[in-house]
């Protein structure tokens, strides 16, 4: 005998629950990455028993995947929205303005959170496949922005790298939207699609001939058991698994080494991880300060964000930690790190302006720029030459080049 259908009003309290634990799920998310994620902590944030949760969603997995897919929809909506334009730049500005204005609701308490996607890849069982199939498909559609015969310089790995750089700088202003009112988000989405559009080089600005700095110490080509060894694995897993996925048993494995040697080289896994961090901020300053002696601003801050690109991209001499692991770092922990990022952005805003002055860089707004240089140089692990034949240079066309100069340039 055919299920009889719930009467309206059940269908209707069935669907504000619902909406509401996605609501709570997506805080615990932001707020714990994947790893920490679990129903008991969405249950607590609600004062609910985590049993009761279990009516709508089975396991952590299905809802995390939820809230994830949730996410990957909103963005779908906003892309709709910018195919509406016909034009390449203007498909991205309208995509833009559409992210801000999603995020300005959501400020103003109008819309619920928007999931991060740093961690997406982690999700597990059979929810992983077609997640990922349909996060794949969201970089496709915005990679299409640029598919035209207009720019056949627009390749399929130059598109891909736009898709991800472009999902990076909107993910990454989790860390600095705060700062604004949500009044001033649209001359926000402006200045920020302008950066996109048109980079930050002055009229006529040649790209520099210059190399680039080799940065940090190098790596022992020797079978010893190093601080920097253990600063490096960790760095790799944190990245690759998350702040609480990197356990002591995993950084020991990948060294090939006993927890009890890692113990005697770091005092615990929270330490270890704060010195990633702390190795991160060193080499961005080493960048910074030996950059500086370039002859104006324009080459001070190419040399500065192409030597941080490629390192970053390479990672033979160890990666830097990536932001989206203070997610899950203790409270405490995590907003020392936050307000680190912040200095290092208001010191590049300072070489901007510098830029700016001397005519080499063309008028932006420098703390906004700084953000987006300092997201492009920390994604850039997904640009390992290793898996781009071209090396470097490729490195440098597909993904540096189009964030200095702007993305739809030839």
């Amino acid at each position: 005998m055919p299920q009889a259908a719930a009467p309206p009003k059940a269908r209707t309290r069935y669907a504000a629950k619902r909406e509401a634990i996605m609501a709570a799920a997506t805080a615990v998310f932001n707020d714990r990455g994947v790893s920490g994620f679990t129903l008991a902590a969405v249950a607590k944030r609600m004062d609910l028993h985590p049993v009761s949760l279990t009516y709508y969603f089975k396991r952590k997995e299905d809802l995390a995947a939820a809230v994830l897919r949730d996410t990957i929809a909103r963005y779908d909506l906003m892309l709709d929205e910018a195919y509406l334009e016909t034009e390449p730049p203007a498909r991205l500005r309208r995509f833009v303005e559409a992210y801000f204005e999603v995020r300005r609701r959501i400020a103003l308490g109008e819309a619920p959170p928007l999931a991060p996607f740093s961690e997406i890849s982690l999700i597990e069982g059979d929810q992983q496949q077609p997640l990922m199939e349909a996060f794949r498909e969201l970089y496709v559609r915005i990679g299409r922005f640029a598919k035209t015969p207009d720019m056949p310089w627009m390749t399929r790995p130059r598109r891909t790298a736009l898709a991800r750089l472009i999902i990076d700088q909107l993910g990454w202003a989790d860390a600095w939207l705060g700062s604004y009112e949500p009044a001033d988000y649209p001359r926000v989405a402006a200045r920020i699609a302008d950066l996109m559009l048109d980079g930050i080089a002055g009229r006529d600005q040649p790209w520099p001939d210059l190399p680039v700095l080799t940065l940090g110490s190098p790596v022992a080509q020797n079978d010893e058991v190093t601080r920097e060894r253990f600063l490096i694995a960790a760095t790799n897993l944190i990245n690759r698994e998350g702040y609480r996925g990197a356990s002591v048993d995993k950084i020991s494995a990948q060294l090939n080494v006993t927890k009890g040697s890692f113990y005697h080289h770091n005092a615990d896994k929270d330490e270890l991880a704060a010195a990633c961090f702390e190795r991160t901020f060193d080499l961005i300053d080493e960048a910074k300060r030996r950059a500086a002696e370039a002859p104006d601003g324009w080459s001070r801050v190419w040399l500065a964000v192409c030597s941080l690109i490629l390192h970053q991209a390479s990672g033979e001499a160890g990666r830097m930690l990536r932001h989206y692991a203070m997610a899950a770092a203790p409270p405490a922990s995590r907003r020392r790190l936050r307000l680190r990022f912040q200095q290092i952005a208001h010191a590049f805003a300072g070489q901007i302006s510098d830029g700016i002055a001397d005519g080499t860089l063309r008028p932006v707004d420098p703390l906004l720029a700084a953000q987006m240089l300092m997201v492009a140089f920390n994604g850039a692990n997904s640009m390992d030459p290793r898996h781009h034949p071209g090396s470097t240079d490729r490195v440098m066309e597909d993904y540096a080049r189009p964030v200095l100069m702007g993305v739809f340039i030839p």
